[in-house]
This record gives C-alpha cells, structure tokens and sequence, in this order.
C-alpha cells in the first residue's frame, strides 16, 4: 500500500515583522492533494498568491491572535471575494482559530466597514449573487468567504483526510501546536512558545519539527519565546528526525542558531530564512 506523502512550503517566519523581504509566519502544506496554510502573517498573501490572483489555498489554521501570524487574512479574503466576484465561487474556506478568534475576525473585518459593501448589480454569477444576498442579510462579506471557526488548543481539527492534532503552548494568549498527520509521515508546527518539555513529548518521533527560536541574537525584542539552544533540545527530546529554526530574530543569526541549536540536538539542522521546501 502506498503512503501519503506531502510537502511543506516556508511562505515566511520573520518574528513581528517582515525582514529583508522574508513574511512573517506562515506554512503551506500540500496533503493529499488539498492546500492548509499555518498562520497568516504580513507578507503571507503576497507570498503566497499568484499572478492567476488566486488564493489556492483549501483551508487555513491560525495558531494564536497576534498581529505577525493574522494580519494577512484581510489580503487572502480580498483574493476569495475576487474568485467569488469574478469566477462564481461560492464554497467558503474553512479557517480555524484559536478562543475568542471569531469575535477577533469580525472586529478586525469591522475596521474596513466590510458589512456595509453591497453588491446589488443583476444578472451576475452565483458568486457575486451569493455575496449580495449575504451582506443584505447583514452578514460579513469577509465571514462569508472564509467559513471561520474557533478550536480550544489540546482538540483535534478534522481536515478532508487529515487530522490536525494541536496541543496547548505557553505564550501569553491560546496558543497551539499542532502536528499534522500523513500516514506514517508527519511534521509538528509548535508555533510561538516558551520552552516545554511537554511539547517535546507531543512532537516524539516527527519527521520534521519546526520551532520558534525567536531570541537567536540581540534583534529579537523580548515576549515568550525559545531560544535556539531551547529548540535543539526540544528536538531531541522529541527525537525529531529533522530540526527547522523559526521565527529567528533576524535572517544572519541562521549560521549562530544553528550552531548552538547543535549542541543539543544530533539531528539535521535547517533554518527557516535558508531552506524553504520540505517533502515529507
């Protein structure tokens, strides 16, 4: 029988902001033939969409509500309502997030004045007709492109074929990790974090772990984060086939990270600013 097999794609990981061009958080990953996105920081959606101006993507989960992992889904829901305006779509993207995320997604959506657009022109496509009907009924255009839905950190999210495992981290606001599955293959996200040894155990045996190892170097700010020596031993707790190093403090602390990341961890070693694509 053949395994699943899969891809990760690091669309950017910069810590709070956009550096030397390098998004901030978000993963693409490819599982059976369907696209999930991790996080959608400033950057993600230019990253990620295309000269075709299509989103492209099947779902999106959102690990926790701070600026540099969301703001960008103002951009991705503009690209949905396109493909619903101009192509007819009428089949929302699933987009789950963490407590309190849909009172968060309507604020936000509510700073642009998003409920009072109207599409009222006749004779359009089912998707621009479905927009129109939605906003008359004083709904979000924005909550209408994205099916958006919250998840408590520690619950399974059920996606197509794929179960989404996420487990609670420790960073000030709800937080998860999560650990996707491919058959006998997967990858573990830990998102933003402190040091767990817990999460280690969550992640034991992943083929591919990525870690935050945000204070890499004197650019990273503060907040609750790892270090690259926490991350490297976070990896050999977990036994982790492959080490990535995320949301690093800036893009030449990657040589330094990995050095000392090294001192805890024999595996193999990647930064997330250098080795974009991942086959799993």
């Amino acid at each position: 029988m053949a395994v699943a097999s899969g891809s990760l794609t690091v669309l950017g990981s910069s810590g709070g902001f956009p550096i030397s061009g390098f998004a901030c958080s978000g993963y693409l990953a490819r599982i059976a033939g369907q696209s999930l996105l991790l996080d959608c920081g400033p950057g993600i959606a230019g990253a990620l969409i295309g000269a075709d101006a299509k989103a492209g993507i099947d779902g999106v989960v959102i690990s926790h509500l701070h600026s540099d992992h969301v703001l960008d889904l103002i951009p991705l829901g503009y690209a949905l309502m396109t493909e619903w305006l101009t192509d007819g779509r009428t089949q929302p993207v699933p987009l789950y997030l963490p407590p309190g995320g849909l009172e968060f997604l309507q604020s936000f959506s509510d700073l642009f004045g998003h409920r009072n657009w109207r599409f009222t022109e006749e004779g359009r496509n089912a998707g621009y007709q479905a927009l129109g009907a939605a906003l008359a009924r004083g709904r979000d255009w924005l909550l209408t492109v994205f099916d958006a839905r919250e998840y408590e950190p520690g619950e399974d999210i059920a996606f197509g074929t794929t179960t989404i495992a996420t487990f609670p981290v420790d960073h000030r606001v709800p937080t998860a990790a999560m650990r996707l599955r491919l058959g006998a293959m997967d990858f573990v996200y830990s998102a933003d974090t402190r040091f767990l040894p817990a999460l280690g155990h969550f992640a034991a045996g992943t083929d591919l772990f990525l870690v935050d190892a945000h204070f890499s170097g004197p650019k990273a700010p503060g907040g609750l984060h790892m270090t690259p020596a926490d991350a490297g031993r976070l990896a050999a707790i977990a036994k982790a086939k492959r080490l990535v190093l995320c949301h690093l403090g800036a893009p030449e602390d990657g040589a330094s990270a990995r050095q000392t990341a090294a001192a805890h961890f024999d595996g193999e070693i990647h930064v997330a600013f250098d080795t974009r694509e991942y086959r799993l």
